[in-house]
């Protein structure tokens, strides 16, 4: 099944720390960051990614499928990993992996969710739904490159193809408490995105296989931003997740620094033209 429309985020933060669920109260940052693994540690050097743009001619259409041949070359995120470790971890119920393009006009990603449950179980008109606490997908933009936490950006579709979207100051500020608000909640990504299933959502009779998630997002929409589009060259710290209740995987692991949030272990994103 797939669902496709323009929204207007509602108002969100992500807050899972670690692979495991948290409160709400732990989008509050923390005094002072844990301990990390050793400097020689692997898991510790920063991911990097470089994304093509579009190549002249090539077009993307936002049905969820992700069958275009601009997404077989786009760049691969490869197999999301535990937060906590950086390795990969089977025991978390849902997996993941990304894929990025872009063109002069449009960020474009693509997701693709292993689930053996799909949760939506929000309305289709709700207004600032807590998708954190099912199922969604999660994408961290700092636009800066820098990894400092300031202006930066999260955005999530959820499997209802439900959006909230945030701009932030500083590591989770502003923040209002564990009820909110959550960032600028004002801010919109203007986004387009669709959705499609494979298996039944809230529907505990069969066993899903997951779902795949497509979206194009403005560059103009970064408000904050240097440079939108990004110059050939320029890298910016993005990070994404594939969440459930809370917790789940990422492509950049946070290894017990901070929460989702923590700019500095994002990865890098070098955009470049053909």
């Amino acid at each position: 099944m797939a669902s496709a429309r323009m929204r207007r985020a509602s108002p969100f933060v992500a807050c899972a720390l670690l692979a495991a669920a948290c409160s709400r109260d732990s989008i509050a940052p923390p005094e002072a960051d844990k301990k990390g693994a050793p400097a020689e540690d692997p898991r510790r050097v920063i991911k990097e990614i470089t994304v093509k743009a579009l190549a002249s001619g090539e077009t993307i259409t936002i049905d969820g499928k992700l069958d275009e041949p601009a997404w077989g070359k786009a760049a691969d995120t490869g197999p999301f990993v535990d937060v906590s470790t950086g390795a990969p971890n089977p025991r978390i119920p849902v997996q993941g992996r990304a894929r990025i393009v872009w063109d002069d006009q449009f960020l474009y990603v693509g997701f693709d969710v292993k689930d053996a449950t799909i949760r939506g179980g929000f309305p289709t008109d709700a207004l600032d739904p807590h998708l954190w606490e099912r199922d969604t997908v999660e994408i961290m933009i700092d636009p800066d490159g820098d990894g400092d936490n300031k202006d930066y950006y999260e955005i999530q579709v959820n499997p209802q193809n439900l959006v909230f979207d945030s701009r932030f100051d500083d590591y989770g500020k502003p923040y209002g408490g564990p009820a909110g608000p959550f960032g600028h909640q004002a801010w919109s990504a203007g986004l387009e995105s669709a959705v499609v299933l494979r298996g039944t959502i809230d529907d505990d009779k069969d066993k899903d296989e997951g779902y795949t998630v497509e979206a194009k997002i403005p560059w103009k929409s970064f408000l904050k931003a240097k440079a939108s589009p990004p110059a050939s060259g320029d890298v910016w710290r993005m990070n994404f997740y594939a969440m459930q209740n809370n917790g789940g995987v990422a492509w950049s692991p946070i290894l017990g620094m901070g929460n989702f949030h923590r700019a500095s272990r994002f990865g890098r994103v070098k955009w470049v033209r053909e």
